[in-house]
């Protein structure tokens, strides 16, 4: 039985997918595998901060000649100024050469031909409402390092610095390969029987994660069924739920040794969580979730997401908090405790065993415990909750 940091340094040593050119669109959520910088300066072109007019040194009258717009050609080009000529301007819009200042249009007195300013103006100091040419970046200026996130406002700057792709890690795929003759998908569970919750879950999750769940398949406890599933996957990752452990019913581990897969993490020194198994077979990882419910999502918790996170090209979360209360570790192992990350520390949730589903929905974290315990105020090391923590988060990807 592995400890929780080799289990977690096995799973955070998956290479990444090769990157490839992304557009833009597509872009949010992935990792950039390069550098951005500008292709251009930002702007490109000295632009107007405000609707008014472009205005030229003064001349001898103390106002403008107002020059007609062209007929032809784009509207945004303006011939260059002449002292004494003035040009009609929006926001954002190009200023012509020999502007010395745009006078807004509040602060004007002007006619179809003639514009002249508004006594105590500041619109006439040279550079007044102007964006100059390269106030945000200059051509080849860092705009955005390799190995971060790419958020909607990343790719929004990229564009704007001349981008229509970007080179990113892929997101990671996986199949889900849910099991349990006993497991029941809707309504009330007779005798027996219990109702799903990874399905219902680890969808969203999974992409909360970064990851792209790409197909699912439900089996009965059926050794066949999982080798089928096994040899069939063309995802990267294939998650199983339930059928870890060494019961005759238990059919995961049989399958692997069949299909000769190599056991990477044969099982974790936590509570709950243990039977969790990481593998890699025919390029792709297979990993392992017990069938109780908090102790399958303390084990996509502690090796799924460092594996996922690999496998996206990035860091995986870590969290340092502080308890806010006396925290009970097991009798053996580190003990993975739901728990709230309030205000004034952490604090379990109450309803923590293997088979409850209770304490992790008031959940935000798992809180890494030993068996001596922690006392309040002591610092605490927490792995998130998928889909309960976005605003907690520290990652190297969240620069």
């Amino acid at each position: 039985m592995l400890s929780l940091a080799e289990a977690r340094r096995r799973a955070a040593a998956a290479e990444p997918a090769p990157a490839r050119r992304v557009p833009l669109g597509e872009a949010g959520g992935l990792i950039s595998a390069e550098g951005v910088r500008a292709r251009l300066d930002i702007p490109h072109v000295s632009t107007s901060a405000m609707d008014g007019w472009a205005v030229s040194d003064a001349g001898s009258h103390g106002g403008w000649e107002v020059i007609p717009e062209r007929a032809e050609g784009p509207a945004d080009i303006l011939p260059a100024l002449r002292p004494g000529q003035a040009a009609g301007v929006v926001t954002g819009s190009p200023v012509p050469e020999g502007t010395v200042s745009v006078l807004r249009q509040e602060h004007s007195e002007h006619s179809q031909r003639s514009l002249r300013a508004l006594p105590e103006t500041p619109d006439l100091e040279p550079g007044r409402n102007i964006r100059p040419r390269g106030v945000e970046a200059s051509q080849g200026d860092s705009l955005l390092p390799a190995g971060v996130r790419i958020t909607p406002a990343r790719a929004a700057a990229a564009a704007v610095a001349g981008y229509d792709e970007l080179l990113a890690r892929p997101a990671p795929t996986v199949r889900l390969v849910l099991t349990g003759t006993e497991v029941v998908t809707s309504g009330i569970p007779g005798p027996g029987q219990v109702r799903d919750v990874f399905g219902v879950a680890l969808p969203s999750m999974l992409t909360g994660l970064g990851a792209v769940p790409a197909a699912s398949a439900r089996l009965q406890d059926d050794l066949g069924q999982m080798l089928e599933q096994l040899r069939t996957a063309s995802e990267d990752v294939v998650i199983t739920t339930g059928g870890t452990a060494h019961s005759r019913a238990d059919v995961l581990r049989p399958a692997l040794e069949k299909l000769g897969a190599e056991i990477v993490v044969d099982s974790v020194d936590i509570r709950p969580g243990h039977p969790a198994l990481l593998a890699r077979h025919a390029q792709r990882w297979v990993l392992g979730l017990p069938g109780n419910p908090l102790a399958g999502f303390a084990a996509l918790s502690a090796l799924g997401v460092p594996l996922l996170s690999a496998l996206a090209g990035r860091t995986a979360p870590s969290l340092r908090l502080t308890a806010a209360e006396q925290l009970t570790g097991a009798r053996r192992g580190l003990r993975l405790l739901p728990a709230s990350a309030a205000q004034d520390g952490v604090r379990a949730s109450g309803h923590d065993k293997s088979h409850m589903m209770r304490g992790l929905a008031e959940a935000d974290v798992f809180a890494v415990v030993p068996p001596a315990g922690i006392s309040a105020g002591e610092p605490v090391e927490c792995f998130e909750v998928p889909g309960a923590l976005p605003s907690l988060r520290r990652t190297h990807e969240e620069q």
